[in-house]
């Protein structure tokens, strides 16, 4: 699946792709890789491709709204430098339903206004 990045087309099986542009802006977008159906009450695994064109360091947040019934585990990610990183991030949804997400993508947070962020929407469906 080919994802437009800052900089030109990106291949990615992730259906989140987050780029960082060289002056460490980040952008995140659906792909078109299904994100699938999580089970309720189970740990559901979403595959995020990280592309760095910035080769920027240090933490990267994702951050979710906050949204009744619906658990996130985030797991830490540290941009190491390299153009391309694997992440996940992991959600459960404890009813059979469809939830509305807004995840928010940051880098360089310590840095406060020098790094901006970008934020995604898309439905989740457990069945």
């Amino acid at each position: 699946m080919i994802h437009v990045g800052c900089c030109g087309p990106v291949e990615t099986d992730a259906p989140l792709a987050i780029t960082i542009n060289p002056e460490a802006r980040v952008t995140v977008a659906r792909t078109g890789v299904p994100l699938g159906e999580p089970t309720p009450g189970e740990w559901h695994t979403i595959p995020v491709a990280v592309v760095n064109e910035g080769f920027v360091t240090g933490p990267l947040s994702i951050e979710p709204e906050p949204v009744d019934g619906v658990v996130w585990d985030l797991l830490v990610h540290e941009l190491t430098g390299e153009r391309r990183q694997d992440a996940s991030l992991r959600v459960r949804v404890d009813t059979p339903s469809v939830v509305d997400v807004t995840l928010t993508c940051r880098a360089l947070s310590a840095l406060g206004g020098l790094a901006t962020h970008s934020t995604t929407n898309f439905l989740l469906r457990a069945a």
